[in-house]
């Protein structure tokens, strides 16, 4: 298989490049600078004119995993036969899981004919005549893996350092700060944002609740906190495209009505990253946070503060108590906004789209919707779908098929064990060959039929989950009993358990007309 005409110049740099300041730790690895190092290699290297070149670039993402819009697309154009070359700094930039670079470089790129050239680690695939990456390359490629998890550790250990000496370590300022230009780890005031802020509190402080509170933002058109930093050029890529429907909502005014930079405190750690290379978060105890006094300028007095988490929890008071299950609780949405619909109780109980209150100009439903109006239309929809179940034949032909699941199972976790395998034996075939207990050719030669005997178990095992997914639906539906379907069919009212039963979701359109999302995918619209 042969290459395509573009040269991939791919870039990358994570947080974990950079230092407690934001600022490149390693200079060298620099955006900027690896741009300039791939663009002097092929100046210097006439044989790479030829190619049309393009530029990759993943800035703020881990090596630790694939998962990177610059590497998907890099991967995307190699597998429609578009790239002919790729480029990098070093190996670290491709990836940090040695595992799957070595994969990449000594399997998958050469089958499609791509050359591969990493500057630093002085490799060029074009140049090996057929050999591996190498034992070096490999065991570079673990260190970086180590380093990785190592470095994940101490950059955590030195940003908190950093905070408990009362300086800023959080990516982005709160609404009504900004970074300082002079010292990154400093917060000042910014007007705009402050004086949002500032009518936040006072509002709250005159007793308004925090849906008054949003419901004035939202009509005076103030700009929630995203729209504020696009604004003013803070850019990032969790804020591309938004735009002028973004509305302010009750957990926006509560998180700001809640936050203690406001009186010129460093808060830090209210949350952690369990796992390296994974965004998800988890929330720490507050004895877990950094709380510093006197770092910045408050905003606000501590008179102010204290007065609006008063009115906070007077509220909360209010609504506090156990919660009462009602018969579409958790199960009716606003099939424009998403959100879900609030229940009145008086005088008597209906359900409105709250996202129209905050915003009036949503096309979300208007007014309310009679809770008994929309139980006889549901109730009768079920009717119908209990009927569908009912005439459904195979039912005992579903039943009959489970015992198809049990084998299906026992089939994956052979899969699954032989692709733990492959992984192990290709893992330690790199500690044999260090050792000098194999030859590089018996090494490639065992290392292309572990991957190509991995592959093989990987697709038979997407195969069996998709059909076992498949079938575990199926025998869902059939086990309930016809006895059971018939005892439902029978009953004069629609009841909770019927609702919790059948029903996955109801979404009411702004003419009041509703879809039901059935928990067995039937599929019935009303």
């Amino acid at each position: 298989m042969s290459g395509g005409s573009i040269l991939i110049q791919y870039l990358r740099i994570s947080v974990e490049d950079l230092d407690n300041n934001g600022v490149d730790k390693d200079e060298s690895n620099s955006i900027a600078n690896q741009r300039e190092l791939l663009r002097g290699y092929v100046e210097d290297n006439p044989e790479l004119g030829g190619y049309q070149v393009m530029e990759l670039c993943d800035d703020g993402y881990s090596g630790t995993n694939m998962e990177r819009p610059g590497m998907e697309k890099l991967l995307d154009m190699a597998k429609k036969g578009l790239a002919g070359c790729i480029i990098v700094k070093d190996f670290s930039r491709f990836g940090r899981d040695y595992l799957t670079v070595s994969d990449y470089v000594d399997q998958i790129f050469p089958f499609m004919g791509i050359r591969f050239i990493s500057i630093n680690d002085n490799y060029d695939s074009a140049k090996c005549n057929g050999a591996t990456s190498g034992v070096e390359i490999a065991f570079r490629n673990v260190i970086y893996g180590y380093y990785s998890q190592d470095l994940s550790i101490k950059v955590r250990s030195g940003k908190r350092t950093k905070a408990q000496s009362g300086k800023f370590m959080s990516p982005f300022a709160p609404i009504g700060y900004q970074k300082s230009s002079e010292n990154r780890n400093q917060l000042v005031v910014e007007p705009e944002g402050a004086a949002i802020v500032r009518r936040i509190f006072q509002m709250a402080g005159e007793g308004m609740s925090v849906m008054q509170i949003l419901r004035a933002l939202n009509r005076e058109r103030i700009p929630t906190p995203s729209q504020l930093k696009n604004k003013h050029g803070e850019f990032h890529k969790w804020w591309v495209g938004v735009g002028d429907n973004k509305v302010w909502d009750g957990r926006i005014v509560v998180s700001i009505l809640r936050d203690e930079r406001y009186l010129g405190k460093n808060v830090y750690g209210k949350y952690y990253r369990p796992v390296v290379g994974n965004y998800r978060t988890k929330r720490n105890s507050r004895e877990e946070w950094v709380i510093v006094e006197d770092c910045h300028e408050a905003i606000l007095s501590r008179e102010e503060f204290t007065a609006a988490q008063k009115i906070l929890r007077e509220q909360e008071g209010q609504s506090s108590g156990s919660r009462i299950t009602y018969l579409f609780s958790g199960k009716i949405r606003c099939a424009h906004c998403q959100y879900a619909l609030h229940r009145m109780k008086s005088p008597t109980p209906r359900y409105y789209c709250i996202t129209k209150r905050r915003a009036e100009d949503f096309q979300c439903m208007k007014g309310h919707l009679k809770e008994s109006e929309l139980a006889e239309t549901v109730f009768a929809a079920v009717k119908a779908y209990i009927g569908v179940l009912l005439d459904r034949r195979e039912l005992k032909k579903k039943t009959e098929d489970s015992g198809r699941i049990p084998a299906l199972r026992k089939q994956l976790t052979s899969l699954q064990g032989c692709v733990k395998e492959c992984q192990e034996r290709k893992a330690k075939l790199y500690e044999q060959l260090a050792d000098e207990e194999i030859s590089r050719e018996v090494f490639k030669s065992r290392q292309a039929a572990l991957s190509h005997r991995q592959e093989e178990a990987q697709a038979d095992q997407e195969r069996l989950e998709e059909e076992l997914a498949k079938l575990e639906h199926i025998v869902s539906s059939g086990r309930m009993e016809k006895q059971t379907l018939e005892n439902y069919l029978g009953m004069e009212e629609l009841t909770r358990e019927m609702v919790e039963t059948f029903i996955d979701c109801i979404y009411v359109y702004d003419d009041k007309s509703i879809h039901i999302q059935w928990r067995f995918g039937c599929g019935i619209k009303e």
